[in-house]
């Protein structure tokens, strides 16, 4: 390809066209003159040695043949000219039209890889868009097994054996709005062997029934003063637990949010023996939290809470009512 661009090569072509013409032209009028002379030297001779007439007549038709062959030459020499330069100019717009598609060749291919690395591009931000959906929908199938683990009942291995199942009507219920039942409120604590994860153990209750429990569905109750401040005439005692959403957790209003705490409100019951005291004045943060008296407050068993709660939402909203200690570890479904 030319290192001119496209009119800087028309411009050249045209100056070389011209400039042949200029010598072309020049060499006919020296090849004229030359003739001209030729037929004054022819003339002069003829002068010499015929009339004057015969020359005249000799030197008009010399004369009239030099100017038609230079005519016929011009004609020819002009036609060729311009066959040449219709020849240039064919070859230049040729020339020009290839050059035209190479340029268009190269934009074509210019534009192509322009929409290859764009097309490219979409992609990748597809395929990432792809991933953060991805990574979204498995954390809410995460969240949707945690919710279901949460709401699936405890199976026959996990419950004790002790355990009691029974189905009463609702009305048995009753309402809770009466002054049967109190509200208040229920964190957990323990494990099976004796102590939980926070280290207290079901075995060290401040009514000192050591490891004469009747069966782990048990509770401490809120005490404002020590360990065993105003307990002595509790222990012992039954209580019937139900969970319910309240103040705590369970509504949009609630303290801790609308997440549910229950297995299912209002529905499910326990039945447990007081043998310990949650008191107040305590080194743990956790009761200075929830045992120092702006509610009513019962720190379950693990074994209790597990049947009608959710065991890492923590804490939840109760009401509550005596019962009778022979159905402790009863639990109760009212539909």
């Amino acid at each position: 390809m030319s290192s001119f661009p496209i009119s800087q090569q028309h411009q050249h072509q045209q100056h070389l066209t011209s400039a042949s013409l200029k010598r072309r032209k020049r060499r006919r009028r020296t090849t004229s003159t030359r003739r001209v002379k030729l037929l004054f030297a022819c003339f002069l001779f003829s002068f010499s040695s015929c009339s004057f007439v015969r020359a005249f007549s000799f030197l008009k038709s010399s004369f009239t043949d030099v100017m038609n062959l230079n005519s016929n030459s011009s004609m020819s020499d002009l036609g060729k000219e311009e066959k040449r330069d219709a020849s240039t100019v064919a070859e230049d717009s040729s020339s020009g039209k290839a050059e035209e598609k190479e340029e268009k060749r190269d934009d074509a291919s210019t534009t192509a890889e322009d929409s290859s690395s764009s097309f490219s591009a979409e992609i990748d931000a597809t395929t990432s868009l792809i991933a953060k959906k991805a990574k979204e929908l498995e954390q809410t199938l995460k969240l949707f097994e945690r919710q279901r683990m949460d709401l699936h009942s405890p199976s026959k291995e996990e419950t004790p054996s002790y355990v009691k199942f029974e189905r009463r009507p609702r009305r048995v219920l009753g309402d809770f709005n009466t002054s049967d039942w109190k509200a208040g409120r229920a964190t957990w604590y323990g494990g099976p062997s004796g102590p939980g994860p926070d280290g207290m153990s079901i075995y060290t209750g401040s009514c000192g029934y050591g490891q004469d429990l009747g069966n782990h569905f048990i509770t401490a109750v809120q005490t404002d003063g020590g360990y065993d401040y105003g307990l002595t005439e509790e222990c012992g005692k039954c209580i019937e637990v139900v969970c319910v959403n309240g103040p705590t957790r369970g509504f949009e209003w609630s303290e801790l949010g609308k997440w549910a705490g229950c297995q299912e409100p209002a529905v499910k019951s326990v039945v447990v023996k007081i043998t310990d005291s949650c008191p107040c004045n305590h080194p743990n943060e956790g009761n200075k939290r929830w045992c120092c008296g702006d509610r009513e407050h019962l720190d379950l068993s693990y074994a209790a809470f597990d049947q009608i709660a959710i065991r890492h939402r923590g804490v939840v909203d109760l009401k509550f009512r005596p019962a009778s200690c022979k159905d402790q570890g009863k639990v109760v479904s009212y539909y």
